[in-house]
């Protein structure tokens, strides 16, 4: 049931398409090497999300809107108002058994636990896939089917979804017996760099790994340059995003940027049948500086509006004319 209120919380935002009161960075262990957080409450802050939000809503059919009530009411979550931000990290930790990079999702929220453990007992199909018990200590919600993953509440403010391993690493720092990223100099200094207080961003340092299998594959040979990016994504009266990787020393910026501009042009080129697209496409900007290569992009909201409104008039035209 929480993996379905987490994925319910996903699909709306994705639909849609302030600081949090925890701080989910103290959560996400030593060993993390990546991390991608959405601040849901700057989200649902932006006048541009709530009127798509509104319309989105207005669409729902009488049962969607009875069933949405019903769930609010049972779990007593809301998922836009419930859900302040969430936090997604993956670490260099693998675990034994899938021989993956640990991973877990962290959510930061407002969470009457009993009231969805509850619900969960008194539906069946939601009793059917999952069962409830302690894990660590704390209230578990695990599938109970193979590799399903667990969700444990750490208290009414936090909770946290992955594997066994992810999450009881998570656990352990919350007891005070691990260590957190911000103990780790690299990442902290990237973080320093990171616009944290965006809608959407990210940071992550290349693993070994990555760059060696990039050094490996000739069209992305340059790119295992890159040691370290950081992103971030805002959508209010524009669409503003920013890309930027650190490269390992000046020489490199030159092949790297020769790959970003080939990459781009090869997208640009795939979208060539789709006017929208290319329109968007060609607002991307691609800089060099030093040791650093950014992507940008800004879309001013009238030209979401104009291309909105031309997609929705083709839309309309009868399969010939298109």
């Amino acid at each position: 049931m929480l993996k379905k209120v987490f994925l319910l919380a996903v699909l709306l935002f994705s639909s849609l398409s302030c600081v949090s009161a925890v701080d989910l960075l103290s959560l996400a262990p030593e060993s993390t090497s990546f991390v991608i957080n959405v601040n849901f409450e700057k989200m649902m802050s932006s006048e541009a999300l709530k009127k798509q939000v509104e319309e989105n809503m207005a669409k729902q059919t009488p049962e969607q809107k009875k069933a949405f009530e019903e769930f609010i009411t049972k779990t007593g979550i809301d998922p836009f108002k419930s859900i302040k931000g969430l936090l997604v990290f993956v670490s260099t930790k693998i675990d034994e058994k899938t021989q993956k990079p640990d991973a877990a999702v962290l959510i930061d929220g407002t969470f009457e636990i009993e009231k969805v453990l509850a619900a969960i007992k008194a539906d069946p199909k939601a009793s059917a896939d999952a069962v409830i018990e302690k894990f660590e200590g704390f209230d578990c919600i695990k599938g109970k089917k193979t590799g399903e993953g667990i969700g444990v509440f750490l208290d009414a403010n936090s909770a946290v979804i992955g594997n066994e391993g992810s999450v009881k690493t998570v656990i352990d720092i919350k007891k005070g017996a691990g260590k957190s990223m911000k103990t780790n100099p690299n990442l902290e200094a990237l973080l320093k760099k990171a616009d944290t207080a965006a809608t959407i961003w990210g940071a992550g340092l290349i693993p070994p790994q990555v760059k060696e299998q990039a050094k490996n594959n000739p069209q992305m040979q340059p790119l295992a340059a890159v040691n370290a990016l950081f992103f971030s994504f805002n959508y209010d009266k524009e669409i503003a995003f920013d890309f930027t990787g650190e490269i390992d020393k000046k020489e490199s910026l030159e092949g790297v940027m020769t790959s970003l501009n080939g990459f781009l042009a090869m997208v640009k080129m795939m979208a060539g049948q789709s006017p929208e697209a290319a329109q968007i496409l060609n607002l991307i900007k691609v800089e060099g500086a030093e040791t650093t290569a950014k992507i940008s992009l800004r879309v001013p909201q009238t030209t979401l509006d104009e291309i909105k409104k031309k997609i929705e008039e083709k839309i309309k035209l009868p399969p010939a004319a298109k």
